[in-house]
């Protein structure tokens, strides 16, 4: 038994993160829906925000748990903020209306559009990139007023 424990232990400790990504680069998994699938089940959902959170209905819950975990993995991974999404209404509502734009895509792919989105880097305006500021010259000054031309 001891023989056993060792191998597996290093195997695990060893191993790189799974990935759900088959051989052609698509996403493998059982869990994902079409954008016509989401844009149905969040008009149905009845989300909103409250005092104390959000609220929906049962049908939307198994994309906003999916959601949620989503999320959390990446504000795990992420380097940077600790949270680099908003309340779940705002989110799920961020989802509906790049699905109605991309309306043969996924879940998957709108989730990617927001977590790129939202934990882009801002990039500070090199020196190079601003426009230089033509300097002001300054008259010079005479003792004499000015002449007059008629």
């Amino acid at each position: 038994m001891r023989r056993l424990i060792v191998p597996v232990l290093l195997g695990v400790l060893l191993s790189g993160p799974a990935l759900a990504i088959d051989s052609g680069g698509s996403y493998v998994g059982r869990f994902n829906y079409s954008c016509p699938q989401v844009l149905e089940l969040h008009g149905k959902s009845g989300i909103q925000k409250d005092g104390t959170g959000v609220t929906f209905n049962r049908s939307f819950s198994v994309i906003v748990g999916w959601m949620a975990g989503y999320m959390s993995s990446i504000n795990a991974i992420r380097p940077g903020k600790s949270d680099f999404f908003g309340n779940m209404a705002d989110e799920a509502g961020w989802i509906a209306k790049w699905c109605e734009a991309n309306q043969k895509s996924d879940l998957m792919e709108a989730m990617e559009a927001l977590t790129k989105e939202r934990t882009a880097v801002k990039k500070k305006p090199k020196a190079a990139d601003k426009k230089p500021v033509a300097p002001v010259r300054k008259q010079p000054q005479s003792d004499q007023p000015p002449t007059r031309v008629p």
